[in-house]
Parts: C-alpha cells; structure tokens; sequence
C-alpha cells in the first residue's frame, strides 16, 4: 500500500513492488495474481482503515458537530505534515485509473459514497439533538464536506499551512451553523 500510495499504479514497478512488500516475484505473483490484483488489495485496505478512523469518530458519542470538527481538523494535522505531501491515496487512484478502470472506479465511488453518507448521518444526528439547524440538507452538507477533505487533501501535497486549512474548517463549521 505505501508503495503505490507513494509511487502511483503507473509509477510503481514490479522491482518498486517486490522491494516494498519483501516478497520474491513468484510469490508475489501467487498471493495476488499480478500488479492489479495487489494493488487492488493494497487500495482495500487503505479504504478499511481511512473508514475504520472516520467512522469511529463520526459515530462517537456526544456532539455530532464536534465530531465533524475533528474529523476536519484531524485531516489539517496530517495534510499540513510532511506525510501530508504524499495526499491521499483515494484521490490519487481517482485522478490516475478511475477513468480507465471500471473495478477501480467502483471502489473509488463507493468509497467516496460511505464518507458522504457517514458525514450525512452525523449531520442528520446533529439536527435530531438540535446543535445542527433541521433546515439544512444533510446530504448536500455532506457532498460539499467531502468536496473540502478532498481539496485539504490535494492542497496538503503542494504545501498549504496550518492556518490556511484551519480556516477552511473554520469555514466549513459555519455551514454547520
């Protein structure tokens, strides 16, 4: 995984693969078939931990709002890193094979639909508790927070400061209000 998350699909070599996981080429080929395959994995298993993380703090209890917030501000804390320079796997495999890939582009949407639909039910959870006005739709909420994440993402990789994406989530927190 953090070979192609650093290298791309077409960035990344058979010798790239064989180096990073520490297995022989026949090995390689018999765990997971061929490159597509590994990477395959290696994006399944990016998606289950960004979800697992996501999920566990969007359903905690306690303010809906709150937890919003730190997912947002989470993501300044790592995108404004030096690990933040690599951005994010998910956008990455978007921009690189979705438009060429249909397996890929399945599980790039489908992905970016589970972020969107646990940010709609914090949503939804904060207007049931009051904290988050019931006027306001939940899931174009939710799309333009994900639109955000994805550009902290990409604005991480060429360099944006702390201040700059904390006012992003300043800003997106007001259109919580």
């Amino acid at each position: 995984m953090q070979v192609f998350w650093t290298l791309g699909y077409n960035g990344t070599s058979l010798v790239d693969l064989i180096d990073g996981t520490g297995l022989s080429r026949g090995s390689l080929y018999k765990a997971f078939g061929d490159k597509h395959g590994l990477f395959l994995f290696a994006l399944d298993r990016y998606i289950s931990q960004s979800l697992i993380r996501l999920l566990s703090t969007l359903q905690q209890p306690g303010s809906a709002k709150a937890a919003i917030r730190e997912t947002l501000t989470r993501l300044v804390e790592m995108s404004c890193q030096e690990e933040g320079r690599r951005g994010c796997m998910l956008v990455a495999t978007a921009m690189e094979m979705v438009p060429h890939d249909e397996e890929i582009a399945e599980r790039v949407k489908t992905m970016v639909d589970r972020i969107r639909n646990a940010y709609a039910d914090a949503i939804v959870r904060g207007q049931a508790s009051g904290e988050i006005p019931g006027r306001l739709d939940a899931q174009s909420l939710a799309t333009l927070i994900v639109s955000l994440t994805h550009g902290m993402r990409t604005l991480g990789k060429v360099g944006a400061i702390d201040q700059q994406m904390t006012a992003i989530v300043e800003s997106a927190m007001r259109l919580l209000d």
